[in-house]
């Protein structure tokens, strides 16, 4: 089926009648067209050029394939937060609901719009030559947004089918903001995405398995809404500890996994970020790197509180994973063990929040045979081809002159032989 000019102007002029999907109705790229099917003159081509190139950007940006027109459309839908989709993202939506019934309004308008291809507009506009972008393919294709794509508005025939299919997309991917990102950070009372986050993986992370087993297994009974721990993962530095969390993300983020870092110093914003996560669907992980806190700070009591289920406890959606170089978190002074006045409640203050993390894992410097089997995986996985010797020697003098042992520390002497390969 292909629609005419004046199909698509009176397609898109129904826009109007949305009540929860409003974004479409604020889209400038959609006004611009149907004005220029209104108005056409002179300046089409020099206007629609500029309306492709709207089009083109947007399938590039995301690394899409397939129709630029309809992917356009269904990214407007993808990212329009309203009360539906938010509700969707936490429940199913009941069908007898007033919200099942205006989403279902507003879909079945929405299913109309998208009927019209790209071709249709090349004809409307009388411009044969970018036919060729009606199947069009993003120079680097991207996996995660193509499956996002493509997983409303295809093959379901029937509205009711539909709705269904939108209201797991949004419990599996979020709404808006959730959904163009796996890992985010708060500034000034918003969340904020992460652009590029570490795409580490789990067999990256070398010689450290019991530690990575409990910590997945603790995050998957998270993930279907069992009993789960806070995390502590401490030890010496370069371990693994931050790439083991970030690693979390990338094994589960299709299953509703999300990671949010804060710093120390937000932690007296914990409170609203909680009131903003009790409102969303999805799971959370509240992350904290190189905890610590001095022996003058009392920032922890703020953070105790929320992790033990204070008045303001932390929601269902939560957990807090953190690293730390120390096993209790804050620091002690002499005097406190010195003091025979209070000397149990002071010590007992300062170690109780390392007691509200319900899961602690060590990561420990290996000693020369573990780092050297770090070295030698880390090899094979960059395929360097030296001798097996010739490499333990260059990676134990490696270790000497930088930093002692550490999945760090062989991570950058590999990194360097790379450099002079």
């Amino acid at each position: 089926m292909s629609y005419s000019k004046n199909e698509i102007i009176e397609s898109i002029s129904s826009l109007e009648q949305l009540i929860l999907y409003r974004d479409f109705t604020k889209n400038d790229l959609l006004a611009k067209i149907k004005t220029q099917l209104l108005v056409q003159g002179s300046e089409d081509k020099f206007s629609f050029s500029q309306i492709i190139n709207e089009l083109v950007e947007f399938n590039e940006k995301l690394g899409l394939k397939g129709d630029i027109f309809k992917n356009y459309l269904k990214g407007i839908f993808i990212n329009d937060q309203n009360s539906f989709s938010l509700t969707a993202e936490k429940n199913t939506i009941a069908k007898n609901s007033s919200l099942y019934q205006l989403a279902y309004n507003d879909i079945e308008v929405i299913r109309q719009v998208l009927k019209i291809n790209f071709s249709d507009l090349i004809k409307a506009f009388n411009l044969k030559n970018y036919s060729f972008l009606a199947s069009y393919q993003a120079q680097t294709i991207n996996n995660k947004n193509l499956k996002m794509y493509n997983y409303i508005f295809d093959n379901q025939s029937k509205l009711e089918d539909c709705l269904k299919n939108i209201n797991n997309f949004y419990q599996k991917f979020g709404t808006a903001l959730l959904n163009q990102s796996s890992a985010f950070y708060w500034k000034n009372s918003a969340l904020k995405l992460v652009k590029n986050p570490d795409k580490i993986r789990f067999e990256q992370i070398i010689a450290y398995q019991k530690q990575q087993d409990k910590l997945i297994n603790n995050t998957k009974s998270f993930l279907n809404d069992k009993k789960a721990h806070n995390v502590l993962l401490y030890g010496d530095s370069g371990t693994g500890k931050s790439s083991s969390v970030k690693a979390l993300l990338n094994e589960f983020q299709d299953q509703g996994l999300r990671l949010i870092e804060i710093n120390s110093s937000q932690i007296k914003e914990l409170s609203e970020i909680m009131e903003y996560l009790s409102q969303r669907g999805l799971y959370f992980i509240i992350f904290m790197d190189d905890l610590s806190f001095e022996e003058f700070e009392t920032d922890y009591k703020d953070l105790k509180a929320i992790m033990e289920g204070g008045i303001e406890s932390k929601p269902d959606n939560v957990l807090f994973y953190a690293t730390s170089n120390r096993r209790h978190l804050v620091r002690e002074k002499w005097q406190d063990r010195k003091s025979e006045v209070h000397k149990n409640d002071i010590l007992n203050e300062k170690l109780s929040l390392a007691e509200r993390f319900g899961l602690t894992l060590m990561y420990n410097n290996p000693d020369q045979e573990k780092y050297l089997k770090i070295v030698r995986e880390i090899a094979a996985q960059e395929d360097i081809d030296i001798e097996a010797s010739l490499l333990e020697d260059k990676a134990l003098k490696w270790s000497k002159w930088h930093n002692g042992r550490s999945g760090r520390t062989a991570r950058q002497f590999i990194d360097q032989l790379l450099k002079l390969k």
